[in-house]
């Protein structure tokens, strides 16, 4: 409704404007004792206005807007106006009308061919708006804005390659979020090639990754993961562990992977200080069950409960409560069984119904990584949850 009023209150005085130069013009010679008069037409999109036929005075108005000089952002207004409300047909009709007009000045049009660009974005014809974008990204005025359109067409396409293209025409030195985007797209690249086991291409683009963003988690994560299924127990062990280096945050991604590794090169006391060091940096509740296996494999369950409920006094932890109960069961009295048993289901329901994942950007939560977050379209921004429900 606002954007609705928005519009009348831009088109009524110039349709007013226009209606009464109109009028004038075919009164003139024939009734100079008038001393103003006003076209047809607009009396017609008044009637229809007080009829609350909005649309055909929408229409009507906008027939009697001619175009010149002064009132070339009067229609690009009505255009963004209309595209705003959904109406994108009507917003590419005044904009294709700016566009052939041969009396409109160079900027104007090029103005105007943007403005035609983010309709076909929005009305999803994504190769016009590549088409316009491309053409204007010559422009020093609309370069950037060009670009940025033509990023997101490329991603939602997933043409990767021409991404990285564009969004190396936008670098700056100091634009690391574009530097991020890029290793992101080698990495798209990266599991495009592994899912036609092309392990050559992918470790290339892996290295593309890094070239572009040394800290990329993702790149480490699916470097390891290709060492591994090759049986390369060894370099997946180096990858692995880069991320506590990198992001110590997602190790909990790779902690299953890390110590099958240890475990293959028969090199348990590697993981018991790995697994410590990993500790001392915050590594989380994965950390801790995992060197609790350790114990537990050692020691016994008593002394793995006890490790466990001596590390959740400093970092509680909803998961850590849950291995704390399963290894009490074992050893719990008859009657004590059957309350432990419902806190157990109690608990797992909890972890069921609760997201693994948060976006840190705009806040979206989730139970699956994803690397572009589905929300806010950012790269690299969704991140397992830490504290009392996370790691």
């Amino acid at each position: 409704m606002n954007e609705l009023l928005a519009i009348f209150i831009i088109l009524l005085p110039i349709a007013w404007y226009f209606g009464y130069r109109n009028g004038k013009r075919r009164e003139v010679g024939r009734s100079h004792g008038r001393q103003h008069g006003l076209s047809k037409t607009y009396f017609t999109g008044l009637n229809y206005l007080l009829k609350e036929e909005s649309d055909k005075a929408i229409d009507t108005f906008v027939s009697m807007l001619e175009v010149d000089s002064e009132t070339v952002e009067t229609h690009l207004a009505l255009g963004n106006l209309f595209r705003k409300r959904g109406e994108v047909n009507r917003s590419i009709r005044i904009h294709q009308n700016l566009i052939a007009r041969p009396s409109l000045s160079p900027e104007d049009r090029k103005q105007a061919l943007l403005e035609l660009g983010h309709d076909y974005m929005s009305a999803g014809l994504l190769d016009r708006a590549e088409n316009i974008f491309n053409e204007l990204a010559t422009d020093s005025t609309h370069q950037q804005a060009c670009l940025a359109q033509l990023l997101t067409i490329y991603q939602q396409t997933k043409d990767w390659q021409k991404a990285i293209a564009t969004a190396a025409r936008m670098s700056l030195p100091a634009n690391n979020k574009n530097k991020s985007e890029i290793s992101h797209f080698y990495c798209e690249l990266a599991e495009e090639a592994l899912e036609n086991m092309a392990y050559r291409d992918a470790i290339g683009y892996i290295k593309k990754a890094f070239n572009a963003d040394a800290k990329c988690v993702r790149a480490t994560l699916i470097g390891g993961e290709i060492h591994y299924s090759n049986g390369r127990y060894k370099q997946a062990l180096a990858s692995f562990k880069e991320l506590t280096r990198q992001d110590i945050a997602f190790l909990p991604e790779a902690m299953e992977r890390l110590v099958v590794c240890y475990q293959k090169l028969k090199d348990e006391k590697g993981l018991r200080l790995f697994l410590q060091e990993a500790l001392n940096k915050g590594g989380g509740i994965s950390s801790i069950l995992a060197y609790a296996q350790i114990i537990q494999r050692g020691e016994g369950d008593k002394k793995a409960a006890d490790f466990i409920a001596s590390q959740m006094a400093q970092h509680p932890s909803v998961k850590g409560l849950l291995k704390l109960i399963e290894l009490h069961i074992e050893h719990a009295s008859e009657s004590a069984i059957p309350s432990l048993t419902m806190l157990h289901q109690v608990v797992s329901k909890l972890l069921e119904n609760k997201p693994i994942y948060h976006c840190d950007t705009c806040g979206f939560d989730a139970k699956t990584l994803f690397w572009q977050c589905p929300s806010c379209k950012c790269w690299g921004s969704v991140k397992p949850i830490q504290g009392i429900e996370g790691e």
